[in-house]
């Protein structure tokens, strides 16, 4: 059983608990309630401390992007883990917020289910994540309670901390993650609270529905709240942890064993597509990491490895570091020079927002592109890289490219508003990478060609697809 070690901690201020009725969960982005570094530490100090651990989720309507989408999944989980929990004897309550807008700005000075609980609690314990909107969430809520509030890093294998400043390059972090990962890759394991006494909630808990599990249907929650209701469900991808550990074991069986020759291929499923589940923490990269090794082999592994590991980590340590990861001012400055010398050269069509999120180009295979994020909230690795880097050069301006693919990718699909996205977008303007030959709009920023896909693999069977 192992503990998170101090580099895992994100405190400001004083860290010592004060008098409490229980420890408080504040389960933000991690929503899982096995194999959790930051559940683990709130159980640890409940039983130091001779306290009850309570588990706190609130699921406002007012975040970027709210959608039926991603409040569906977040639901989704909610049912998994409240299964969950329950077999752990641990006690969950997840807060949905159904206030129209109006009555949310009338009732704006009330204080929130979270605040009421926090200033009862010793100690509040919560997730620790670079970027969108937790954040933000957890210095307010330092500010208006006494109680300490420690964040923890649950979503890397090597603690962000581990790093003393950002890396430019894959190749430049990856010695220092191989170094630390026998330290760091091992089973998490779980902590047991001692203690096991209900709290009394200042709500009354949401409760959806899941396979086997009695409650309000998801659809009838997500109907309730004031969120873009445009922006449909996922078809084929269901929210929780059970869900993450299907996914799971189909990439070991099918996918991994061909992964190093066939992941490019977005017609070969042979990636882990488990993106979506790790942003919102229904599965630990460790589990994902430590099945896959031990699935093998060895140079599949290792490949899949290094995707999982180097790059991912690679987006966590940029976004860890770098505040202004939204923004030009995190692209690299020879990338910015040359966009800036090429604003001027013509372009091969120039497009809206709106039309390029109704997919309305003149090229099929990126309308297939951005079709997949309508229907099925993700899109394969591969073809986001293509993707990308044709929104920047059907564009006028870089600045606007830029924020056209941060609102398509964190408003589509299920893994955006993570580090990952924004090393991804980034990736498109030149980040993580060198300069290449020079070319019209991109100057000697990395060139990718949607019409030279047709020679890596099916373009139509992909387009058929989404057709």
């Amino acid at each position: 059983m192992s503990h998170p070690d101090d580099l895992r901690l994100h405190v400001a201020g004083p860290a010592s608990p004060v008098p409490g009725e229980f420890v408080l969960y504040w389960m933000q982005a991690t929503m899982r309630a096995e194999e959790n570094f930051a559940l683990n530490w709130a159980a640890a100090r409940a039983n130091d401390l001779g306290l009850p651990l309570v588990v706190y989720q609130g699921l406002r309507h007012d975040y970027p992007w709210a959608s039926d989408r991603h409040h569906t999944f977040i639901l989704e989980s909610a049912a998994d883990l409240y299964a969950a929990f329950a077999r752990r004897g641990i006690q969950y309550a997840l807060y949905l917020d159904t206030r129209s807008p109006e009555e949310a700005a009338a009732g704006h000075r009330d204080a929130s289910p979270l605040v009421r609980l926090a200033r009862r609690a010793a100690l509040v314990v919560t997730d620790h994540v670079p970027t969108f909107i937790a954040p933000r969430q957890t210095r307010a809520l330092r500010e208006k309670v006494a109680v300490p509030v420690v964040a923890v890093d649950s979503c890397t294998v090597v603690p962000m901390a581990y790093h003393a400043r950002e890396y430019s390059t894959a190749r430049a972090i990856r010695p220092r993650l191989l170094e630390a990962l026998p330290h760091y890759l091992h089973p998490v394991g779980n902590v047991e609270p001692r203690v096991r006494r209900p709290v009394e909630l200042p709500f009354e808990p949401a409760r959806p529905a899941g396979p086997g599990t009695a409650g309000t249907p998801v659809a009838d929650l997500v109907a309730r709240c004031a969120i873009d209701h445009a922006v449909a469900p996922a078809r084929a991808i269901r929210g929780g942890t059970a869900a993450a550990r299907r996914r799971l074991e189909h990439f070991l069986r099918h996918g991994l064993p061909r992964y190093a020759e066939e992941r490019d291929d977005p017609n070969a499923d042979a990636t882990s597509g488990l993106s979506p589940w790790l942003h919102f923490g229904n599965i630990g990269i460790h589990e994902v990491l430590l099945r896959a090794r031990e699935a093998g082999p060895v140079a599949q592994y290792e490949k899949f490895q290094d995707e999982a590991l180097t790059w991912r980590e690679l987006a966590h340590n940029f976004v860890h570091f770098d505040r202004r990861h939204r923004t030009v001012a995190a692209i690299p400055a020879w990338a910015r020079a040359e966009l800036d010398a090429h604003l001027g050269d013509p372009r091969e069509a120039v497009y809206s927002r709106a039309q390029f999120a109704r997919a309305e180009t003149h090229d099929e295979l990126w309308n297939a592109c951005q079709r997949a994020y309508l229907r099925d909230g993700t899109m394969h690795n591969r073809l986001r890289m293509l993707w990308g880097k044709s929104v920047l050069l059907w564009t006028r301006r870089y600045g606007d490219a830029l924020r056209i693919l941060e609102d398509l990718n964190n408003r589509y699909s299920l893994d955006g508003r993570d580090p990952n996205s924004y090393g991804g977008i980034h990736w498109a303007f030149g980040k993580f990478d060198r300069p290449f030959y020079r070319r019209p709009v991109l100057g000697t920023v990395r060139y990718m060609s949607l019409k030279a896909a047709r020679d890596k693999f099916d373009v139509p069977r992909y387009v058929a697809r989404y057709r």
